[in-house]
């Protein structure tokens, strides 16, 4: 278990969310980021698109993060996995924390959840592995004009989908579903940008099962044909409802995400159980929940698929993260 004085942080930084999770409280945050354009007197006598959206300094740096980011400034999401550890993501995980623990002074113990298609890279996870260890340590910031001081003073990094997995293993006590000990359980975990496959079987991961791809909620609005729109954007016109999405696009999407998980696991029956995960999860709803049960899985259903996995990151730090 983790010292008393020690705030034990799950941390998933997601390319459609960054999610933070700290003992009962969950923070998400769409992953818009953009560096404020000075614009002087230009908007005088108007009211400005973005004067509502935080922005956060540290280090000499200024970002607009969450929601309307893009209305302050050139947004700088990116998809590529290298951006995982750049300093916007930093002034994003600030931001979510805050929301959470918004104690002047935190000495915390972080779990990191990253995707598999990454971590499947060696090469490339060692270069990110590397640059999340810098994390480590003291953090200043100031969000919206409040000043907030972190510590860092271990982080242990994980798959995203062991989050689904642990969050189904232990309850809110963080006592073991009963009967779970051996079970084979599988975890479709369907994000911003990936798809992650991922199996444990008796507590261990079973390595033949472990697949993944690039077909996250961004390949389905990659479908949107014509569309000059920044992702962002119409990522928040989907939340929002705005968006309306033709049923052959979401068929299509589905249809390239089942010929993943075929690749991976040729059959559901197996399973004790098929955990969906991810706002991928929560776009597709009733159209992915029938599917596979045509397929014979039985499905797990989490209450929140969008939190399950910061959840369950949080949960197993206070499981298995000791303090040094």
């Amino acid at each position: 278990m983790v010292a008393d004085d020690t705030l034990v942080v799950g941390y998933d930084p997601g390319f459609g969310n960054t999610k933070v999770y700290v003992a009962g409280k969950a923070a998400v945050l769409q992953t818009a980021v953009a560096r404020p354009k000075e614009v002087g007197l230009a908007a005088i006598g108007l009211k400005t698109a973005g004067r509502h959206v935080p922005i956060v300094e540290f280090g000499g740096q200024r970002f607009a993060v969450g929601p309307g980011a893009w209305h302050r400034g050139e947004p700088l999401t990116s998809l590529d996995y290298q951006a995982l550890a750049a300093p916007e993501r930093q002034a994003l995980f600030y931001a979510a924390f805050n929301k959470v623990s918004p104690a002047e002074s935190s000495t915390i113990t972080l779990v990191i959840g990253l995707p598999v298609p990454l971590l499947q890279d060696h090469a490339q996870a060692a270069v990110i592995l590397e640059s999340l260890k810098r994390l480590k340590g003291e953090h200043h910031f100031v969000i919206s004009g409040a000043s907030q001081h972190i510590t860092i003073v271990r982080i242990k990094v994980v798959a995203q989908p062991v989050g689904s997995y642990v969050d189904w293993l232990y309850g809110v006590e963080l006592q073991p579903r009963t009967g779970s000990q051996n079970a084979e359980v599988a975890v479709i975990d369907i994000g911003f940008n990936t798809l992650d496959l991922f199996v444990i079987a008796g507590g261990q991961v079973v390595e033949r099962h472990i697949g993944g791809a690039e077909i996250g909620v961004a390949r389905l609005l990659s479908l949107l044909a014509g569309s000059s729109r920044d992702l962002n954007e119409l990522d928040a016109d989907l939340r929002n409802g705005v968006l309306r999405l033709d049923d052959r696009d979401l068929d299509l999407w589905l249809g390239e995400i089942l010929a993943v998980i075929k690749r991976s696991w040729s059959s559901l029956k197996r399973f004790q159980a098929v955990i969906p995960s991810g706002g991928g999860a929560v776009v597709l709803g009733d159209r992915l929940k029938s599917v596979l049960a045509t397929k014979g899985a039985a499905i797990y259903w989490p209450d929140d698929p969008i939190i399950t996995n910061v959840r369950g990151f949080w949960k197993y730090g206070m499981k298995h993260v000791s303090a040094r």
